[in-house]
C-alpha cells in the first residue's frame, strides 16, 4: 500500500495534504506553529533571559548567618577563612545528612538548635564528632548537653577575657560583650571562657556523651561579616569550628522549608518586571493579530458562483488534465475531514484513530475504510470513479448510525 495521504482543512470544506505525520483531521502542525510563531519568539526569548540568569548568578543568599550571605548579617567571610586554612565548609539541608557527614569526621555546625526535636539532639551527642552550637539564647540544649541557656549578656561596650585555660579562647583574648550566655552548673568537665556573669560565659566547651567535643558560642553574631573582624571574633570562631578538615552547616530553622522561584536569592530583582513587559507584548501581539481579521463585512459579487458550479469546474479541470491523483487526493481529503466531524474526533486525530471510529460507526472493515482513504492513485478514469461511489457509500454508512 503507498503512503497514506493525510489531509486538513483550509477553509469550509476544502483540505490539504499533510506531509509531515499521520493527523487526518484539522490544521497542520506546521501551519500552527507558523501562526503562534510570534509567541512562541517571545517566550523563547523570556525562557534565554531566565536560563542567563539562573547561569550567571553568584549563589548567594540573604539567610541570616548562612555560610553563602555576603551581607553583614551573613557568615559567608567566615566560610571562605575557613576554607583558606583547608577545611571543606558546606551546607547541609537535614539531620540525617549531618549525622552521616559528622560519622565521616565533619564538625557539625548548629543554629538555632531549640528547634531540633530532642531526639536529633541527642543523635548529635552520640555521633561521637565535633559539634558547635551558634547562639544559645533561648534555645533548648536537653539532649544534646547539660549545658543550659542563659539571658545574661554584656554589651558590645564590655570587653571579655577569656579568664579559662581553653587554647581556642586564650588565642582569642577578648571579646566585645555577648548576648546571651550558657551556665555550666552540675556539668561535668565543662569550661566556660568569658564571664558574663556569675557562672554564666560567652564561650564554654563540655564533652559530648558519644565523644567529641561541644562547643558553644552564645552570641551568634561573633560569625557574621559584619563582627568578624572586631576582638578576637575571627581568632575564636575559625579556632572552634577548624577542628576539623571538614565543616557541615545545619540552620535547624531552615529544615522543610520550601522555596519557591520568587522567594529564592537567585532571582534578580528585574525578572518580575521583565515578565511583566512579557506578558503585556503578548498581550498587545494578540489584539494586533488579532484586528487583523477585522470584522465580516458583505460584499456585492458581479457573480453569483454556487458552490456546485465550482465544484463540478473543479473536477473538468481535473479531467482535463488527466490529474487522478490529485484528483482522488481531494475526494479522500473531503471524507475524511466530514468523517471526522461527524465522528466528533479532536482536530489532531490520527488515522488509526479515524479508522477505527469509522468502523465503530459504519460496521465496514477497518481494511476497507483504509484502502479507500489512503489507497494507491485510481490507474484510470473508471478507477476513480469507482473511489468516489466507495467513499460515498462508506460516509453514508455513517451518517446512517
Amino acid at each position: 500500500m503507498s503512503a497514506a495521504p493525510a489531509m486538513t482543512p483550509t477553509s469550509g470544506e476544502s483540505a490539504r495534504h499533510d506531509d509531515s505525520g499521520d493527523q487526518v483531521v484539522g490544521a497542520r502542525l506546521s501551519d500552527r506553529l507558523r501562526r503562534w510563531r510570534p509567541f512562541l519568539a517571545a517566550a523563547a526569548l523570556l525562557v534565554l533571559v531566565a536560563l542567563a540568569t539562573l547561569l550567571t548568578s553568584p549563589r548567594t543568599s540573604k539567610v541570616p548567618y548562612a555560610i553563602d550571605n555576603p551581607h553583614d548579617d551573613g557568615a559567608r567571610a567566615l566560610a571562605e577563612l575557613l576554607r583558606d586554612e583547608g577545611v571543606d565548609v558546606t551546607n547541609v539541608e537535614s539531620t540525617d545528612a549531618a549525622l552521616n557527614a559528622a560519622v565521616d569526621g565533619a564538625t557539625v555546625v548548629v543554629l538555632n538548635a531549640g528547634q531540633l526535636s530532642f531526639s536529633e539532639r541527642w543523635q548529635l551527642a552520640q555521633v561521637g564528632q565535633n559539634v558547635v552550637v551558634l547562639g544559645a539564647l533561648y534555645q533548648n540544649l536537653s539532649g544534646l548537653t547539660e549545658v543550659t541557656s542563659k539571658g545574661s549578656s554584656a554589651d558590645e561596650g564590655t570587653t571579655l577575657k577569656p579568664e579559662c585555660s581553653d587554647p581556642d579562647a586564650v588565642a582569642a583574648q577578648t571579646l566585645a560583650g555577648s548576648t546571651g550566655s550558657v551556665d555550666l552548673e552540675y556539668v561535668e568537665d565543662a569550661v566556660g571562657c568569658f564571664p558574663v556573669g556569675q557562672n554564666t560565659y560567652a564561650y564554654a566547651t563540655a564533652d559530648l556523651d558519644g565523644g567529641g567535643t561541644l562547643r558553644v558560642i552564645a552570641d551568634p553574631r561573633i560569625v557574621t561579616n559584619a563582627k568578624l573582624t572586631t576582638a578576637g571574633n575571627a581568632s575564636l570562631a575559625i579556632r572552634a569550628l577548624g577542628h576539623n578538615e571538614r565543616v557541615v552547616w545545619l540552620d535547624a530553622s531552615r529544615l522543610g522549608l520550601v522555596t519557591t522561584v520568587w522567594e529564592s536569592p537567585l532571582r534578580p530583582p528585574w525578572l518580575p518586571v521583565l515578565m511583566l513587559l512579557g506578558v503585556i507584548v503578548a498581550v498587545a501581539l494578540a489584539f494586533v493579530r488579532g484586528r487583523r481579521f477585522g470584522r465580516l463585512v458583505s460584499e456585492d459579487l458581479p457573480v453569483v458562483v454556487h458552490a456546485t458550479e465550482t465544484a463540478v469546474g473543479r473536477g473538468r479541470l481535473y479531467r482535463r488534465a488527466g490529474d487522478r491523483a490529485r484528483a482522488a487526493q481531494a475526494l479522500r481529503a473531503g471524507t475524511a475531514l466530514r468523517l471526522g466531524r461527524a465522528l466528533g474526533l479532536p482536530a489532531a486525530a490520527s488515522r488509526e484513530e479515524l479508522l477505527q471510529a469509522t468502523e465503530r460507526a459504519g460496521g465496514r472493515p477497518t481494511t476497507q475504510i483504509d484502502h479507500a482513504l489512503y489507497g494507491p492513485t485510481p490507474a484510470n478514469d473508471q478507477d476513480l470513479a469507482d473511489l468516489a461511489v466507495h467513499l460515498e457509500q462508506i460516509e453514508s454508512e455513517v451518517h446512517q448510525r
